[in-house]
């Protein structure tokens, strides 16, 4: 082996143990890293003639599934 190929085979070894470090830690740092949000205390519903978005019991029900 030439003293240029031992370099290339060195730094490829090299990157490739480093890859596997990332993911390794990448994985570990996903698994462990889950928040819990606090529960949202909903503002009793006003009734107005309001035209745009508002807050409605059915879209409260969905937040609450798509937040899950």
């Amino acid at each position: 082996m030439t003293r240029k190929s031992q370099v290339d085979s060195t730094s490829r070894r090299t990157f490739l143990k480093e890859l596997a470090l990332a993911g390794g830690a990448t994985a570990i740092v996903s698994a462990t890293g889950t928040v819990n949000a606090a529960p949202i205390t909903t503002a009793p519903e006003v009734k107005s003639d309001a035209k745009g978005y508002h807050l409605t019991p059915h879209i409260n029900q969905y937040y609450d599934k798509a937040r899950f």
